[in-house]
C-alpha cells in the first residue's frame, strides 16, 4: 500500500510529460497523417477526434480539407491571331487524398505552386487556340471548361480534386488599351458629330418652315387687309355718293372741311389778309368739287368705285369674309394653330328658307323660317374636305357634315 501513492504520482508525471507526444487532435476542418521517419503509417485521419501515436518516433502532418483557392498571378498570353491579352485566372479544389498529396507534394505550399503552374500552362495552350475578340466576347466560358477538363486528371495524380477554373479578367495590354480607348473616343465623337449634324439639319428645316409659314401668314394678312380696306373705302364712297345725290352743296362743304383739316395742320400759322385766306378756302373748295366729278361736265353725277369681283363671280369682300370665317371654324374644330393651311377650294352663292342654311342640325335646336342669302364654300386640309355654309356677311357659319 505504501507503493501505490508514489506509483500513481509517477504515472501522472509520465502522462503529463508524454501526453503531447502520445495524443494528437484533429478538428473538423483538417485531415492528418502520421509518419515515422518519413514513411506514412496507417490511414489518413479524416474524422475529427483524439488519436494516439508513438511518442518521439511518430510525427503528424495536417492538411486543410476545405475548398482551397489557387490564385495564379496575371500573365500576358499570346492569342491565335498573335495578340496579347492580360489574363488573371484562379482554380478551386480540395485535397481529396492526403496520403498521395503528401507522397508527391509534401506541403500545401508546394501543392499550391504545382496547381498554379499546371493551370497556367494549360490556359496558355488554350488561349493560343482562340482569337482575341472571341476570348473577350463569346468563348471565355468554353475556354474555362476545357482548361478544367484538361487539368483535373493531372491534379488527380497529386491527390487533388479540381472543382472549377475561372478567368477573373481578360484585358488588353496597356498599349493596346490606350489604342482601343482612343478608337472608342473617335467612334463616339463620330456619332456625336453625326447627331449634331442631324440636329442642325432638323433645326434649319424647322426654321425654314417657320419662316415660310410666317411669310405666308403676313402675305395673306396683308392681302386680306388690302381687300378689307378697299371694301371699306368702296362703302365709304358709296355713302358719300348717296349724300352727294341727296345734297350736293352739303357734300361739297363736308369734303372741303376735311381738306381744310388735312391742309391746315395743328399749330399752323397763316400770314396774310382775310381776303387771302378766303381766296385760299375758295380754291380748296373748287378743287374738292372738281375732284368729285366724273368728268369736267357740271352734270351733278358722281362716280362710285365698285369692288372687282373674283373669278367665281363673288366679290372679293364676300370671299374674304367667307374664307376667314371658314378657316376659323375648321381650325377651332381641328385644334390647329395655323389656319393658313386651310385652303378655300370653291365658293358659290346660295339661298335658303330657314336658319339651318341647308345643313342638318341637332334635333334639340329650333330653326327659324327666314329668307337667307349666302354662300356655299368648300375647304381642304390634309386631304379632307369641309363644306361650310354662311350668310352674306359671314356672321352665321355652319359646317355641313357628310
Amino acid at each position: 500500500m505504501r507503493l501505490v501513492g508514489p506509483l500513481l504520482i509517477i504515472i501522472i508525471i509520465a502522462a503529463f510529460i508524454l501526453g503531447p507526444q502520445t495524443f494528437f487532435k484533429v478538428d473538423e476542418t483538417q485531415t492528418a497523417i502520421v509518419t515515422r521517419f518519413g514513411e506514412i503509417i496507417g490511414s489518413a485521419k479524416k474524422n475529427p477526434g483524439l488519436y494516439m501515436k508513438t511518442p518521439f518516433i511518430d510525427s503528424v502532418t495536417y492538411f486543410d480539407k476545405r475548398l482551397l483557392v489557387f490564385d495564379a498571378p496575371p500573365d500576358s498570353l499570346l492569342t491565335k491571331d498573335k495578340k496579347n491579352l492580360e489574363i488573371d485566372v484562379y482554380a478551386r479544389g480540395k485535397i481529396a487524398d492526403p496520403k498521395i498529396f503528401y507522397a508527391t507534394l509534401r506541403t500545401e505550399v508546394s501543392g499550391y505552386n504545382r496547381v498554379v503552374d499546371i493551370v497556367s500552362s494549360e490556359l496558355r495552350r488554350e488561349i493560343a487556340n482562340d482569337e482575341q475578340s472571341e476570348i473577350i466576347s463569346i468563348s471565355r466560358e468554353m475556354i474555362m471548361n476545357r482548361v478544367r477538363d484538361a487539368v483535373a486528371p493531372k491534379l488527380k495524380e497529386f491527390g487533388i480534386d479540381l472543382v472549377d477554373v475561372r478567368i477573373k479578367r481578360a484585358d488588353f495590354p496597356d498599349a493596346v488599351a490606350d489604342s482601343v480607348h482612343n478608337r472608342m473616343i473617335a467612334e463616339r465623337q463620330r456619332i456625336a458629330n453625326r447627331e449634331r449634324a442631324e440636329g442642325a439639319e432638323y433645326d434649319l428645316e424647322r426654321r425654314a418652315n417657320a419662316d415660310r409659314t410666317a411669310i405666308e401668314i403676313r402675305t395673306a394678312a396683308k392681302r386680306d387687309a388690302e381687300i378689307i380696306r378697299g371694301c371699306a373705302e368702296a362703302e365709304s364712297i358709296k355713302i358719300y355718293a348717296q349724300a352727294l345725290e341727296a345734297d350736293p352743296e352739303f357734300y361739297s362743304f363736308q369734303r372741303s372741311l376735311e381738306a381744310y383739316k388735312e391742309y391746315l395742320a395743328s399749330n399752323t400759322t397763316i400770314i396774310g389778309s382775310s381776303a387771302d385766306l378766303g381766296e385760299l378756302f375758295a380754291k380748296i373748295r373748287i378743287g374738292v368739287n372738281d375732284a368729285s366729278r366724273i368728268d369736267g361736265s357740271d352734270t351733278g353725277v358722281y362716280s362710285v368705285e365698285t369692288v372687282v369681283p373674283s373669278s367665281s363671280g363673288i366679290s372679293s369682300c364676300n370671299e374674304v369674309d367667307v374664307r376667314r370665317a371658314g378657316q376659323k371654324l375648321i381650325s377651332e374644330k381641328l385644334d390647329i394653330n395655323n389656319d393658313i393651311d386651310v385652303k378655300l377650294v370653291s365658293i358659290n352663292s346660295k339661298e335658303w328658307k330657314d336658319s339651318s342654311m341647308g345643313c342638318e342640325i341637332d334635333s334639340s335646336e329650333e330653326t327659324v323660317q327666314m329668307e337667307i342669302k349666302g354662300f356655299v364654300a368648300f375647304f381642304e386640309y390634309n386631304g379632307n374636305t369641309f363644306e361650310i355654309h354662311t350668310n352674306e356677311d359671314a356672321t352665321m357659319v355652319v359646317e355641313c357634315l357628310k
